[in-house]
C-alpha cells in the first residue's frame, strides 16, 4: 500500500520558526511563545558564548570581539527540524558596524542555514522603518559601557541620533532575566527626553516584551524592543500578516 503524501506539520501548518538563544537566556523562549500566532510553532536551539566578566571592563570588551560563540553549530542543530526561518535571539553580536554590515551578516547566516535568517539588529532597523523611521532614539540595554558603546555606535553609523543610551549594568547574563520590571521601567524613563522620538531596547534576556504596551502608553512614544522586532520580522518575512495587540505599536499595527 502506497503511503499518502504528507503535508505540513499538524501544529505548525503555517510555519515553523527556528529560534537560537544563548544557553543562559531564559526570556526569549517564553516571550516568543507569547507572541506566537495560530498555526505557527517555535523551535529553540541553544548556543554557548564566551564569558563576559562584568568586573573587568578590558576583558569584557575583549569578549565582545568573540561574541558569535558556537552559533553555526546551533544553526545546524535547529535546521534538523526543517524550520521555514530562523530568528536569532541574541543581540550584541549583531549590533556592530552599520546597517550594511548587519545585512551582510544576516545574509551570510541565511546561507549557512539554508533558510531565511533574522538578526536582531536588522529587525530593529526594519521595525523603526515600519513605524515611520523616527531618527532620534533613547536606547536601553542590560549591558556595561563597552557594549553600550557598540550599540550606540551602530545606530549612529546607520543614520540615527542616539539622544540617550543607558545600560542597566546587570552582573552576568542570567541576572539580566532577574531585573525587576520596576527597574526596567525606570531605565526607560531615564533614556526618555523631549528630543527622543522612539525608544529602543537591545538585550534579549531583558524581559521587556510583556510591558511594551504599558511603556508606550505611559511615555507616549513607540518602543521597538529587540524580541518583539525579531519575532515580528520573522512573521512578516514569511508573509504572515497577523497583528497582535498587547506588545506595542509594531506588532499591533505594522
Amino acid at each position: 500500500m502506497q503511503s499518502p503524501s504528507l503535508g505540513p506539520d499538524v501544529l505548525g501548518h503555517r510555519a515553523k520558526i527556528g529560534v537560537i538563544v544563548p544557553a543562559t537566556n531564559t526570556v526569549v523562549q517564553p516571550e516568543y511563545e507569547s507572541m506566537r500566532v495560530d498555526g505557527v510553532t517555535n523551535h529553540v536551539s541553544r548556543m554557548t558564548l564566551p564569558v563576559r566578566p562584568y568586573d573587568d571592563m578590558a576583558r569584557y570588551r575583549e569578549a565582545l570581539d568573540t561574541e558569535e560563540g558556537d552559533l553555526e553549530q546551533a544553526i545546524r542543530l535547529v535546521t534538523c527540524c526543517e524550520p521555514d526561518i530562523i530568528a536569532h535571539g541574541h543581540s550584541i553580536h549583531s549590533f556592530r558596524g552599520d546597517a550594511q554590515r548587519a545585512m551582510a551578516s544576516q545574509e551570510r547566516l541565511a546561507k549557512v542555514a539554508g533558510v531565511p535568517f533574522v538578526t536582531p539588529s536588522v529587525a530593529v532597523l526594519k521595525g523603526l522603518e515600519a513605524i515611520g523611521n523616527p531618527r532620534r532614539l533613547g536606547v536601553l540595554t542590560p549591558y556595561w559601557p563597552p557594549a553600550d558603546d557598540l550599540v550606540a555606535g551602530f545606530f549612529r553609523a546607520s543614520g540615527y541620533e542616539v539622544v540617550r543610551v543607558d545600560g542597566l549594568k546587570c552582573q552576568g547574563p542570567t541576572n539580566v532575566a532577574r531585573t525587576p520590571l520596576a527597574a526596567i521601567k525606570a531605565g526607560f524613563a531615564s533614556v526618555d527626553h523631549p528630543d527622543v522620538e522612539a525608544l529602543v531596547h537591545v538585550g534579549t534576556n531583558l524581559p521587556v516584551t510583556g510591558i511594551t504596551q504599558e511603556l508606550e502608553d505611559e511615555l507616549g512614544k513607540p518602543l521597538i524592543g529587540v524580541n518583539v522586532a525579531t519575532y515580528w520580522l520573522a512573521l512578516r518575512t514569511l508573509g504572515l500578516k497577523d497583528r497582535k495587540a498587547g506588545f506595542g505599536k509594531l506588532l499591533a499595527e505594522c
